[in-house]
């Protein structure tokens, strides 16, 4: 598949801005003195999904940086993670939109977000373990949403675990992600970021695939936050995307 890689760079220098404005109506942060952390000044469904939106965005770029440096398997490793923040976006997104209370999956993932992390192994011992929510129980609330959409959730939950499988050999270190590091011209395993012009741009063809599946998480955050502005713009972007062959994965 031939992508239009300038396009899809010019719109990662638009992510930070898109970003930052959907998170200032909670900023400044806040110090909090009983947890000597920095915190959002609401601690809502809707502002989980712009801290999410963060990390995905931070991790594009970290990602985006280490396959330009040849660092190939760990760039797919932080996309592996990006997934799991547009995905958690969506969900708490459709749930906001769905009436009544938030499913138990959702509320949970929301309460852990905000939940302090132990500072000494003493506190961690005081804290009652997270559970976080699986996921296979936020996936029961995308599929509870499709159905009432009428989309076929069969077919989107079996390529959505597909998918999911794929990404997470990164994570988990699986056998063919390390051959992935064998370079059979050098007869020796590449630590130090494959040289090769030919590999990263495979990669970071890749990579920029998945960018709209990021935008899709904004644009979704800025009609759920109500910002008009960021969601024209990532609206626009994603049919920009969509008229240049791009379609969105489930994952």
């Amino acid at each position: 598949m031939t992508i239009d890689i300038n396009l899809a760079l010019d719109l990662t220098e638009k992510l930070d801005e898109w970003t930052n404005n959907l998170a200032a109506p909670l900023l400044p942060p806040i110090h909090n003195p009983a947890t000597d952390r920095l915190e959002f000044s609401q601690h809502k469904p809707h502002t989980v999904m712009i801290g999410k939106c963060v990390r995905a965005v931070s991790g594009v770029h970290a990602a985006l940086a280490l396959v330009k440096l040849g660092y190939v398997v760990e760039s797919s490793a932080i996309m592996r993670m990006v997934s799991d923040f547009c995905s958690e976006i969506i969900t708490i997104g459709q749930a906001l939109q769905s009436e009544g209370e938030l499913p138990d999956s959702v509320r949970i993932l929301v309460e852990q977000y905000f939940a302090p992390i132990p500072r000494t192994p003493d506190q961690y011992k005081e804290t009652q373990r997270p559970r976080y929510p699986s996921r296979k129980e936020l996936m029961k609330v995308e599929t509870r949403l499709a159905e009432m959409a009428g989309i076929d959730d069969e077919q989107k939950r079996d390529l959505q675990k597909y998918l999911n499988s794929i990404s997470d050999a990164y994570v988990h270190g699986a056998y063919e992600t390390t051959m992935e590091l064998y370079d059979p011209h050098t007869g020796h395993f590449t630590m130090r970021g494959f040289q090769s012009q030919y590999k990263r741009r495979d990669y970071v063809e890749s990579l920029l695939l998945k960018l709209q599946e990021v935008v899709c998480a904004l644009e979704f955050t800025a009609a759920v936050t109500a910002h008009e502005e960021v969601w024209k713009a990532t609206r626009d972007a994603r049919h920009a995307l969509d008229k240049a062959g791009w379609s969105r994965s489930p994952s």
